[in-house]
């Protein structure tokens, strides 16, 4: 009885034993490290509007799009880009103050391939977190244009199709909702948005 005992006891030592240094190697083997993640993710489709810049000085302007997110990628393992394809269009109207009569129209769309890079979970010092909720882009692409000024008896007009570019920034108020601001050469002439963006 003593050695049935005995080699109970001893099989109950064992398997503490073992138990415990397999929790301790679990503890205390390192962890691989997280993977930055980008404010934009594979599969998002985000949607912008607002007001180009042309109202500034009393145009009608206004421009919009839609985008999604094809893939994503790491450069040194700590710097994450997005990349997807995205579609604007803006449209443009400005009158003279002096002469009501004249007026300088333009419409325009184009495709783009974009490039996000966010910055969501870089360890930033205190009082700059904020920075985690901008995302950077660019887009290059293609695209026509539709523009006329002058007068009713008496006005050009062109159509054309061309090389189109666009950038801007956003900053993300919740996960989803943001604003934005963007510029680029829309074929015809330069100019951009002031807007909102949200992310599905």
């Amino acid at each position: 009885m003593k050695k049935v005992a005995f080699m109970l006891g001893a099989l109950f030592f064992l398997w503490g034993s073992m138990s415990f240094a397999a929790d301790k190697k679990t503890s205390t083997s390192p962890q691989p490290p997280k993977k930055p993640n980008p404010i934009f993710d594979t599969g998002d489709i985000a949607f912008t509007v607002g007001l180009g810049y042309g109202f500034l000085w009393g145009a009608i302007d206004i421009a919009g799009g839609a985008e999604y997110i094809i893939g994503k990628f790491l450069i040194g393992d700590f710097l994450p880009f997005t990349y997807g394809i995205a579609a604007r269009a803006s449209y443009y109207s400005w009158s003279s103050a002096y002469d009501s009569a004249y007026r300088d129209t333009y419409l325009g769309g184009g495709v783009f391939a974009t490039l996000h890079f966010g910055l969501k979970d870089f360890d930033f010092p205190e009082g700059f977190e904020y920075l985690r909720n901008l995302d950077t882009y660019i887009g290059l692409g293609a695209g026509f244009y539709n523009w006329s000024y002058g007068y009713p008896s008496n006005t050009e007009s062109a159509f054309r199709i061309g090389f189109r570019s666009t950038a801007g920034i956003s900053y993300f108020f919740t996960p989803n909702i943001g604003i934005t601001t963007e510029g680029g050469y829309y074929g015809y002439y330069s100019s951009g948005l002031l807007g909102i963006i949200i992310k599905l």
